[in-house]
C-alpha cells in the first residue's frame, strides 16, 4: 500500500515537472518517501540552472517539497525552435510596394528545401517602413518555428559606426509566459531593407540558438 502511495506521488511530481517550459521528460527516484534523484531531459530554450530553479520552485509551491539542486540532473538536446536560424533559414528575397499612404513588405526565407514568406503592411513612413520589414521577417520566421513562440518588433534604429551605416533591431520574444528582449544588427550597405531583415535574424539567433 505504501509503495502504491509513493508511486502516486512520484507520478504527480513528474507530471508537474513535465509541464514546465523547456522540459521534454522527467524521471524521479524516491527512497523512504524522500526524493533522491531527479533526471530531466530538456531542450535548450532555458539554461540548466534556470530549469533546476523552476523544478525546485514548482515542487515547493505545489507540494511543499524542498529539493536540493544537487539532486537534479539535466540533459539537454536541441529542438526545432532552439537551433540557430542561420543554420537553416537563409534570407532569399524582399519585395516592397508602397503608395502615398501604405507600405507593404514581403520577405521570403529559405531552409534549403522549403521557403517561408511573411508579409506586413502599415503607414508609408521611413521608420515605420523599417518596422514593417521587420514584422514581415518575423511573420516568415513564425511559419518555421514552434507556434508557441510569439515575436514582435520593439524598436529599430539606424546609426553611424566606424564610418559605416548600421541598423539595430530590438525584438521581443515570448515563450510560454516569459518575455525577453534581444538585439541584432547589420551593416546597411546598398540595401536598407535587406539590412533590416538580416538584423532581425541576428536578433533572433541570440534567443533561438540559445543562451
Amino acid at each position: 500500500m505504501e509503495e502504491i502511495r509513493q508511486m502516486s506521488s512520484v507520478k504527480k511530481y513528474m507530471d508537474l515537472i513535465d509541464k514546465l517550459a523547456g522540459i521534454i521528460k522527467s524521471h524521479i527516484v524516491i527512497n523512504d518517501e524522500e526524493i533522491t534523484e531527479i533526471h530531466v531531459l530538456s531542450d535548450t530554450s532555458r539554461s540548466p540552472k534556470q530549469l533546476a530553479r523552476d523544478i525546485q520552485s514548482a515542487l515547493m509551491v505545489r507540494f511543499g517539497v524542498n529539493v536540493d539542486h544537487k539532486l537534479i540532473s539535466i540533459a539537454q538536446i536541441p529542438s526545432k525552435n532552439t537551433m540557430k536560424l542561420t543554420d537553416r533559414l537563409v534570407f532569399e528575397e524582399i519585395s516592397i510596394s508602397k503608395n502615398k499612404e501604405r507600405f507593404t513588405a514581403r520577405v521570403t526565407l529559405c531552409d534549403g528545401n522549403s521557403t517561408f514568406s511573411g508579409e506586413a503592411t502599415g503607414l508609408n513612413d521611413l521608420m515605420e517602413g523599417n518596422k514593417i520589414i521587420c514584422q514581415a521577417t518575423l511573420n516568415a520566421v513564425l511559419n518555421f518555428v514552434n507556434p508557441c513562440v510569439v515575436l514582435s518588433p520593439v524598436e529599430i534604429k539606424a546609426f553611424d559606426l566606424a564610418g559605416e551605416k548600421v541598423v539595430a533591431v530590438c525584438i521581443a520574444v515570448k515563450i510560454q509566459s516569459k518575455v525577453e528582449h534581444f538585439l541584432g544588427s547589420s551593416f546597411i550597405g546598398d540595401d536598407a531593407g535587406s539590412a533590416v531583415v538580416k538584423a532581425t535574424l541576428d536578433a533572433l539567433n541570440r534567443k533561438l540558438a540559445n543562451t
